[in-house]
């Protein structure tokens, strides 16, 4: 049986959340909202429409 992911975040943290997809500006705006009362002092960036990311250090 396998278990959910754990995640972590702490205040100060900064998470891209990324969809394939296009949202709508408002569907966007309500997902950032969402993920920022439920993690206070953490910040989210919502990207839309993206089929991949990469991240330099």
């Amino acid at each position: 049986m396998t278990e959910p992911a754990l995640i972590v975040l702490r205040p100060g943290d900064k998470v891209l959340v990324a969809f394939t997809q296009d949202l709508s500006d408002d569907d966007a705006q309500h997902a950032a909202t969402t993920l920022r009362r439920s993690f206070p002092g953490v910040t989210f960036t919502v990207l839309a429409g993206v089929s991949g990311i990469c991240v330099q250090s």
